[in-house]
């Protein structure tokens, strides 16, 4: 053999080993979180003039969950229940407090972030990742906590007209991006990412933003991208409650968002719109920031990317508005996920819930399998063109009241038996109600099988459920 054979081969063993380190290198995790957003993202075709470039670049690199769904439409327990694995159903957290340690069975669950450290990661965070101040319960989970610094000057005086809770508040506010706390911590983690891909050891960066959580104040840029004489506003019949159950408008309406009626007799609809877009627009740029960051860092073939958020968002639809509700816009929300191996550019449309991503990454990241978690791994729809997939997302709020959605249909039940269900190849709006229908019975059993036989009671100490069915229960 040749010394030019001899170095040939010499090349190609190497290649070789150089491809198998790559390979069984640590992935790290950047865990995006985004608070309030629902389908208005370019790719989500949710409203047709968002503009959100770097949520669509982020879709062009992996795969964008068209069907993924909250496990419970209220901020506090959709947290708990993607972080721990456990479905509220579970913990019994089904309102904004206590956190995942308030729960007696299981508060000491092995969150996704105490996992990933006991195998060996670097836990950093900062911004709104939990809840409230469960934080403070979940130090121990992390290496290094960034406070997100002190709060940002609010308005003086309302923007708007709305006299209920000054957190419902809208309009241009801050003179500049770098004014907000959001996009601080977004020129954080781009720059701690550049630092983390230097170190020897794998990372998990979980960084999470606020907007376009109430109130929404963002610059008036923001707000120059969607003129007010050109908007277009989503569609609402006067019909769209006729076929709902009073213990499910009892659920639902009236807690502190403003009332569809006042929205519509103040002439606040567009100026709401506007400015819900508008943080959107604002909280993409965020987004940008920090995957420019990862980008820059030269670790970007090295890191997973998930993007989510905790629920979706009523505006106007169904005449209501915000969160709580069991339909479509309440449950469903952005989730994207890219990395090494993924496919990429696709577009799934088998339903799948927040409660996935904890088993997903611990797979992707070749982890211990985790016990005990009521999700699933997504591995096979992020690496196969079309596999298999059979199980349904389940939403839950307030004991007893679930939704199943699966590819084509939803079907709700709530505690007092009364049920719904729609069609969503003909029916995008949920505005039919086909439970009576004799001809769906073997359907509805078919879903039925997917409702949590056991309800865990509501958790002692919960508060700031804002609906009037447990009023009862937050006076005890």
């Amino acid at each position: 053999m040749t010394v030019r054979h001899l170095f040939v081969v010499f090349l190609v063993c190497f290649l070789a080993l150089e491809s198998q380190a790559q390979d069984s290198k640590p992935l790290n995790v950047l865990f995006i979180a985004i608070d309030d957003l629902n389908d208005w993202v370019g790719v989500y075709g949710g409203h047709p003039q968002a503009q959100t470039p770097h949520m669509d670049r982020l879709a062009e690199r992996g795969t964008v969950f068209k069907n993924a769904h909250c496990q419970a439409p209220i901020c506090n327990p959709a947290r708990v229940s993607m972080i721990s694995g456990l479905l509220p159903s579970k913990t019994g957290i089904y309102f904004l407090q206590p956190g995942l340690r308030g729960a007696s069975e299981n508060a000491d669950a092995e969150t996704m972030f105490q996992y990933f450290k006991r195998h060996g990661y670097f836990l950093t965070t900062r911004g709104k990742i939990f809840h409230g101040q469960s934080l403070r319960d979940e130090k121990d989970s992390f290496d290094e906590i960034v406070s997100a610094g002190l709060p940002v000057p609010r308005p003086k005086d309302r923007l708007s007209s709305y006299e209920g809770s000054r957190a419902w508040d809208w309009g241009p506010w801050f003179e500049k991006d770098e004014d907000t706390q959001d996009f601080q911590t977004a020129l954080w983690g781009a720059e701690r990412l550049k630092e983390l891909a230097e170190e020897d050891r794998p990372f998990f960066m979980a960084i999470g933003f606020s907007n376009p959580h109430v109130p929404l104040y963002v610059p008036q840029k923001w707000f120059d991208l969607y003129p007010l004489d050109t908007l277009q506003m989503p569609e609402v019949l006067a019909s769209d409650r006729d076929q709902l159950s009073e213990y499910a408008k009892t659920l639902t309406f009236g807690h502190i968002a403003p009332k569809h009626d006042w929205v519509t007799e103040a002439n606040e609809w567009k100026p709401m719109v506007q400015a819900y877009l508008a943080c959107i627009s604002y909280v993409d740029h965020c987004v940008g920031t920090v995957l420019d960051g990862l980008e820059q860092s030269g670790a970007g073939d090295d890191t997973l990317i998930v993007l989510w958020s905790d629920h979706g968002f009523h505006m106007g639809e169904k005449m209501h508005w915000a969160k709580r509700t069991l339909w479509e816009e309440s449950t469903r929300v952005p989730m994207m996920i890219a990395g090494h191996g993924l496919l990429t550019d696709k577009s799934i449309s088998k339903p799948v819930g927040l409660i996935d991503i904890y088993p997903t990454l611990v797979d992707l990241c070749s982890l211990p399998s985790k016990k005990g978690l009521d999700g699933v791994s997504l591995k096979p729809l992020l690496t196969m063109a079309n596999p298999t997939w059979e199980r349904p997302a389940v939403t839950t709020f307030g004991p007893n009241n679930h939704s199943i959605r699966s590819g084509h249909w939803r079907y709700i039940r709530y505690d007092d038996g009364s049920e719904e269900l729609y069609d969503h190849r003909k029916d995008a709006h949920e505005r039919m109600n086909l439970v009576a229908n004799p001809e769906h019975r073997g359907l509805i059993r078919t879903l039925s099988q997917w409702i949590p036989e056991d309800n865990a009671p509501i958790a002692a100490g919960s508060s700031g459920s804002g609906t009037p069915l447990y009023k009862e229960f937050e006076k005890r």
